[in-house]
């Protein structure tokens, strides 16, 4: 009974990496503009209800800027009355959104590569 369990849990792990490896593969960045991000409360708010839609993988956030911005499956398509929906629930105002077609998220702090010559 135990190994048909273990069997029974990798394959559901096997599954979910086949159905998600793909889609992730290239994600795509949204850079949303969402004002009444003040606190780590709203950051913490914002990024469980993001979280909940199928596709996104990573989640980045500038009050400086009140910018989130998030990465997700190519095919994840985000629409301006989807996003004022989504905000206005958890009490913030949606802007706008810019999409890049490549996910820079946690780039930035990457060291450069050593130059081995």
């Amino acid at each position: 009974m135990k190994k048909k369990m273990i069997i029974s849990a990798m394959t559901i792990a096997i599954s979910s990496t086949l159905l998600t490896g793909n889609a992730a593969a290239d994600p795509v960045q949204y850079d949303l503009r969402v004002d009444g991000l003040t606190c780590a409360f709203c950051i913490a708010a914002s990024k469980k209800a993001l979280k909940k839609i199928e596709g996104v993988t990573q989640f980045s956030v500038d009050l400086d800027t009140a910018t989130i911005s998030i990465c997700a499956a190519k095919d994840v398509k985000f629409t301006d009355e989807q996003l004022t929906k989504l905000f206005k629930k958890k009490g913030f105002s949606y802007k706008s959104k810019i999409r890049k077609d490549v996910c820079t998220i946690g780039q930035k702090d990457k060291p450069a590569p050593k130059d081995e010559s």
